[in-house]
């Protein structure tokens, strides 16, 4: 609904007014800042000329108060970045709720004890999110509060200009979100505070449930859900900063296209880390571990393997199998004889005592280590060298050797694996393949569950809250792993099982995961897609054979086709068409040999195509060239499908 003359004269006076404010306080800021730093300088200079003179309590003083001096100058320093980032669009809605006018922004805005702006994160702001017109309530710090939302308005602001404003009663299908859906997609991703909907909402500020886990098809914006609940949970939880966040990425391309997320909301960037980074890290035992990327690429290529193993060690059946050997290895563990020792002798009884009775609930190598302590600190000094010598004196009358790769190797010829396992093993490719200095994908998760069993699993706390982002890429295995390791933390997990690229491993519902995190979750959908038109999600229905995925955005008319080509001459017609009426284009493929082939000759053309592999971390949008795994997540505005030469093309941002 459009505003009278009045109400849009006020709306310009009150935002004119709020960009006085923030330029007035970014000069304040700026002003305090500098005297700070210049006070902090003078001050760690007096410290240094009169360090000799201080006794430890003195000291102690200076170093308290130089940290308070320090942590005064960060906190004015976020505000002003905060401040800066929205100078130019202080706030995007507003609701008259119980006669308030409140107006929702990125980040408050405060004169003197009015709020001029609340944070989209405050309280109050879910009731822009949640309601209609008429009775609303929300939850806050002293309890519900109820009322009445008597006007819903949004707007829009460029440079401090006010474009656009109307009153709105809906959230699904109002003007704004679809101004936004028809923009063309950026190289990164952008943040959707203006037009979160009431499902998104629900899964950003549930700051009750520990784990929880979204599947959500193609476009439901479960990346910017996942996002916006990290800057949302980081405003809420005082205990909760940017550097206790993990998140895990499909690749480093997505790491790059979600990286300005945060910091346009007002947070630092998280840590972030992909499996494979975080596997190798686990792995010194070989030169590297093979990437996801590359595993994927040895199914489509063809080669020669074997796949009924393969599918094997992905399975969830080798988890017990695993289990039962390590049990079984560790039963088998025996010291052989007594531990001699700088005239000292520890008897093979007591030795055998340690590991199987006194220790006996520790994982085996836990439990040779914490012997070699014992007896160091019982015989003798408790050095470090003297421990360092008695654990490799302990492993050297052992029956048993820290050797991962051996220990793994035995696994396939032991009898637990030889009854788990059902397909007709070829152990002469296996061992040659474990030989090799590059672990394969397959083996990589198994290797590290071994590894832990063993030794123990690393307990990372520092890590608070995990994201898991394209869960639908990851086994149950893995899983279990990650749950151990960050056995503290909160988690978010996101997918799409129609989305799999796994040729061996596929779930058929991601609520299976609650069998790992028991511990107060839960599962929801995200249905509504907001990225795709509805000629491409009718499409993609018939081809998944769904009926439960609608899609937001308008119709605009422009069909998906099929064609039945084999050449790269029809391709090139349909990108030169697409080009013309569209910032980005992208070809999809199965493989990366694929999309170097068709890469090859369209960079004739066009010159800087840009393919996307496993070392890629930034390209050039307008016109990609990648095999499928390679642009999870990623945003084109058209994108043609390539499947064996024979191209779907669709004129529009692609699911």
């Amino acid at each position: 609904m459009n505003l009278s003359k009045e109400d849009y004269l006020l709306e310009k006076q009150k935002l004119d007014d709020t960009v006085k404010e923030v330029n007035r306080q970014l000069d304040e800021i700026g002003v305090k800042v500098t005297d700070e730093s210049e006070s902090l300088k003078e001050f760690q200079r007096l410290r240094w000329e009169i360090d000799q003179e201080l006794d430890k309590g003195e000291r102690y003083s200076f170093v308290q108060e130089n940290d308070l001096r320090i942590n005064i100058l960060n906190e004015q320093t976020l505000k002003a970045r905060r401040l800066y980032k929205v100078k130019d669009n202080p706030y995007f809605g507003s609701i008259i709720f119980n006669d308030e006018n409140l107006y929702i922004g990125i980040t408050s805005i405060k004169r003197d004890m009015d709020y001029l702006v609340m944070d989209w994160r405050a309280p109050i702001s879910s009731l822009f999110y949640d309601y209609e017109l008429g009775e609303a309530s929300y939850t806050s710090p002293g309890g519900t509060e109820s009322g009445v939302i008597t006007r819903k308005r949004q707007y829009r602001i460029e440079n401090g200009e006010l474009k656009h404003v109307f009153d709105t009663n809906i959230n699904i299908d109002d003007e704004i979100l679809q101004e936004v859906l028809a923009e063309s997609s950026n190289e990164k991703m952008k943040n959707i505070v203006n037009t979160i909907q009431a499902e998104q909402n629900a899964i950003i500020r549930d700051d009750k449930t520990k784990t929880i886990i979204v599947q959500g098809i193609a476009g439901s914006g479960k990346t910017s859900v996942a996002l916006h609940r990290i800057a949302f949970l980081l405003y809420k939880m005082e205990y909760l900063t940017s550097t206790n966040v993990l998140i895990f990425s499909p690749n480093d391309v997505f790491t790059e296209y979600i990286s300005n997320v945060l910091p346009d909301l007002g947070e630092e960037n998280t840590l972030q880390t992909t499996y494979h980074s975080f596997a190798a890290s686990f792995i010194s035992e070989y030169y590297r571990v093979e990437p996801y990327s590359s595993f994927v690429e040895r199914y489509y290529k063809g080669i020669r393997q074997d796949n009924d193993l393969i599918k094997y060690k992905l399975s969830d059946d080798i988890i017990p199998a695993l289990e039962a050997f390590t049990k079984y290895y560790t039963k088998a563990a025996r010291f052989t004889s007594d531990l001699e020792y700088k005239e000292t002798v520890i008897p093979i009884m007591e030795l055998n005592e340690y590991l199987f009775e006194r220790y006996d609930k520790m994982p085996l190598f836990e439990r040779v280590e914490l012997i070699a302590e014992k007896i160091n600190n019982r015989y003798f000094k408790g050095t470090k060298k003297d421990y360092i010598s008695i654990l490799s004196r302990l492993y050297k009358i052992a029956n048993f050797k820290k050797d991962y790769i051996s220990i793994y190797k035995n696994f396939f010829d032991s009898l637990i694996f030889q009854d788990s396992y059902k397909g007709n093993y070829r152990k002469h490719e296996n061992m040659r393949n474990l030989s090799k200095k590059v672990i394969n994908y397959e083996d990589a998760t198994p290797f590290i569950y071994m590894r832990c069993l063993l030794e123990g699993f690393p307990y990372k706390v520092y890590v608070r809250h995990v994201v898991i982002d394209e869960a639908q890429d990851y086994t149950y295995l893995q899983y279990k792993i990650l749950r151990k390791i960050f056995k503290k933390a909160e988690f978010t997990i996101l997918g799409d099982t129609n989305q799999t690229v796994n040729p061996y491993y596929h779930y058929e519902n991601l609520n299976v995961l609650q069998n790992i995190f028991t511990e107060d979750s839960k599962y929801l959908e995200l249905n509504k897609t907001y990225r795709s038109s509805p000629e491409i999600i009718e499409y993609a229905n018939s081809v998944l054979g769904l009926n439960h995925v609608s899609a937001i955005r308008k119709n605009i008319n422009i069909p998906v086709i099929k064609r039945d080509i084999h050449d790269l001459q029809h391709i090139g017609r349909d990108i030169k068409y697409l080009k013309d009426k569209y910032k980005s284009v992208a070809v999809i493929t199965k493989s990366i040999e694929e999309a170097k082939l068709i890469a090859a000759e369209l960079k004739k053309k066009y010159p800087k195509t840009s393919v996307i592999d496993i070392d890629t971390e930034k390209y050039n949008r307008e016109l990609v060239v990648a095999p499928a795994y390679g642009v999870k997540g990623l945003e084109f505005d058209s994108a043609i499908i390539v499947n064996n030469f024979s191209s779907d093309t669709c004129h529009a941002k692609p699911t």
